[in-house]
């Protein structure tokens, strides 16, 4: 079906971009946590503090510069960070959609029009269309490579100036990822075994450049060779290789029969030497390679599947577009039969229905916006293992256990153990306690489980010491409860205590599970009602027993009770009405409420 009118040609690209949005519409919500790191870096770019996820040593924590560059320019603008990344995602899909269109729009064949529909409805193209990371550039980039790369093919007397004008999309792929390099080097090798000599090896030129600049800046911005990520990341062993490949059979079966479409063509390009297939078959096959080594990957709905989608899509049409089809009917309910089974397969698999289900980096906003809220003027240190989320919402000081944006601990991952997930393994717990984080948080404000760091750390002996375990709830743009560890001796926001005077800031109230530290006018403090009373138990202070006293007032009593070596103090009301507190002192001669409470 030739699409040289450009009425058609529009009416058709427009079907094509609506169909993949109302693909990923069922996707909506969801946004990666990754994603959220990166926002933090543009964010922070935008408003002035450089290149950096945090306050103190410049870490490359990202591994997607031109990404994070574009959505810094988003943000500068005055677009919020996340319907940037949705917009260049949206964007970048629909310009493969229009470059394949483009290229094939004279061929009389439709099949470019078949295959082109299993890709936008492929759960991967969807979810990473609004998932926020670079998968979309990666995918505009390949989608305009190609094309010019078989320019160079179908003219073995190409001049120089076409190698470069082809090379761009290969030097900015460079940029998106470390790993776009792969791209390029499998082009070269297509173009040596083509017949082009060394001219081939112009192609190359600008991504080398591109390379040569970044690792400029890496050295003279971040004082390192190589981005913090790959040392987190990149672990190559038996158990990786065996996830890489499971991954990989895994998304290939997902898509379906695209891949075995794909597979078929390049057997038939290699038995006639087609060399303009073999280009996307020999991308595809590095790249299968690349990830094979390297464990696949965590993240929901093959992300990594969304380059080899586009090559799959060259791969295909290439080859099936020579075929003449002689039972249209046939033909149309084989092609009916093998779309409903991929649909099938992209909504029963486990890791597509977690983009759908997926939702606890929102919820981090909840807690995030919170602590943003109530200690944005005191600046506590936040210890993280999901790096994104709270810190991209609650611009607060961070440390990343985890060590993706901590030199320190990318170069001393400690007892990090074979199997988990990939690059979540970093295990330096001496380290986490010596930075001494007023807060941490474990899984996006959940219970410490899941990774090594994170179940050795809270059955450490010094972190029971130091840090109180507070349910925390907020209420922006929903309500949620989540899980937080405060450090009791935090000079920021920790118990302060003298010879003659205790200060406990209310939220320290958490023996009961009913009482939620929240916010009032951007106060931090617990509610306490006739019915609910809050109280805290504290073990460690000299001479208990001058502690012990009683006294009441119009809006809530303090009790004191020893038992055994622990002082028990407790807020109670009886008042039917909230009564919300912030701080509650206690001296040595009785009780104090020398900061405000209010009745609700």
């Amino acid at each position: 079906m030739r699409l040289t009118d450009r009425k058609q040609f529009v009416v058709i690209f427009l079907a094509f971009t609506a169909m993949l949005m109302l693909n990923a519409l069922i996707y909506m919500p969801f946004i990666s946590d990754d994603a959220l790191i990166s926002m933090r870096y543009s964010r922070r770019l935008a408003s002035g503090n450089g290149l950096t996820w945090t306050e103190g040593p410049r870490v490359e924590g990202y591994s997607n510069l031109l990404w994070v560059l574009l959505t810094a320019a988003g943000v500068c603008i005055g677009i919020d960070g996340v319907v940037t990344v949705r917009l260049l995602g949206i964007l970048s899909m629909a310009s493969v959609i229009f470059n394949v269109l483009f290229t094939y729009r004279r061929n009389r064949n439709g099949v470019y029009m078949v295959v082109l529909l299993f890709a936008v409805l492929s759960a991967p193209i969807a979810v990473w269309t609004i998932g926020g990371l670079e998968q979309p550039l990666v995918a505009v980039l390949l989608a305009l490579s190609i094309p010019l790369i078989w320019r160079i093919i179908d003219h073995r007397e190409a001049g120089a100036g076409l190698f470069l004008t082809s090379s761009i999309p290969l030097a900015f792929l460079c940029i998106t990822r470390p790993d776009g390099v792969l791209f390029t080097f499998a082009a070269v090798l297509v173009l040596l075994f083509s017949g082009h000599g060394r001219k081939s090896f112009l192609l190359a030129l600008l991504p080398a450049l591109f390379i040569l600049f970044q690792l400029g800046f890496r050295l003279s911005y971040y004082g390192d060779y190589l981005p913090n990520t790959a040392r987190i990341k990149i672990h190559p062993s038996a158990h990786y290789i065996f996830c890489g490949m499971k991954y990989i059979l895994r998304g290939t079966f997902i898509l379906f029969p695209l891949s075995l479409f794909s597979f078929a063509a390049t057997i038939r390009a290699v038995r006639k030497k087609h060399t303009r297939t073999l280009l996307p078959a020999a991308m595809a096959l590095i790249w299968v390679i690349y990830l094979i080594l390297i464990g696949g990957d965590n993240f929901p709905a093959y992300r990594h599947f969304v380059p080899l989608t586009v090559l799959f899509i060259y791969i295909s049409i290439e080859e099936l577009r020579q075929i003449k089809v002689k039972r249209v009917f046939g033909t149309v309910m084989v092609v009916a039969a093998t779309l409903l089974l991929f649909v099938i397969l992209q909504f029963t698999d486990s890791r597509n229905r977690t983009a759908r289900e997926e939702r606890w980096e929102w919820d981090g906003q909840v807690i995030g916006l919170l602590l943003k809220e109530a200690f944005a003027e005191k600046e506590p240190l936040l210890a993280v293992t999901a790096a994104g989320t709270l810190p991209y919402w609650s611009e607060l000081p961070s440390l990343d256990m985890l060590g993706l944006n901590d030199r320190y601990l990318a170069m001393n991952q400690g007892e990090s153990k074979e199997g988990g997930l990939g690059g979540h393994n970093v295990c330096n717990i001496e380290y986490v306690l010596e930075r001494k984080p007023d807060i941490i948080s474990f899984n996006a404000a959940g219970e410490p489980i899941g990774f090594a760091l994170a179940e050795n750390l809270s059955a450490s002996e010094e972190f029971r010491k130091l840090y109180r375990q507070i349910n925390i709830r907020g209420t922006r743009p929903y309500t949620h409860r989540g899980l937080l560890w405060f450090n009791t001796e935090s000079p920021l926001i920790g118990i302060e205590k003298t010879a003659d005077s205790i200060v406990i800031p209310a939220y320290f109230f958490n023996m009961y599970e009913h009482t939620v530290m929240h916010t009032q006018n951007g106060i931090p403090g617990v509610t306490i009602t006739a019915n609910m009373q809050a109280g805290i138990v504290l073990t460690d202070i000299s001479n208990p027993d001058e502690w012990i006293s009683e006294e009441q007032s119009e809006e809530f009593t303090v009790t004191l009770q020893m038992i055994g070596d622990s002082l028990i103090v407790e807020l109670i009301t009886e008042d039917t009405r909230p009564v919300f507190i912030e701080t509650v002192v206690l001296t040595a001669s009785g009780t104090s409420k020398r900061s405000r409470s209010l009745l609700q």
